[in-house]
């Protein structure tokens, strides 16, 4: 997590918690990953445009991993 963020430029980490949950979705592992960030003082983005920004490198990181997931976002 915290690589990616640093990589977007668009906030710093502020904590992360990533765990795999008991979800019990056959043929898939859930894994809940919770990530809070402070804005970059540059950035002019808004909260909702960084948050997409960060979901969505953050989920292509984790999908060229190879993790068997399948992507989405809850607010």
């Amino acid at each position: 997590m915290q690589k990616t963020v640093e990589q977007v430029g668009l906030a710093k980490l502020v904590e992360s918690n990533v765990r795999f949950t008991r979800a019990n979705i056959e043929g898939r592992k859930t894994l809940l990953c919770v990530i809070y960030v402070q804005h970059q003082p540059h950035v002019t983005a808004s909260s909702e445009e960084i948050s997409d920004r960060l979901t969505q490198d953050i989920q292509t990181q984790l999908l060229n991993q190879d993790f068997n997931i399948t992507p989405f976002k809850c607010l």
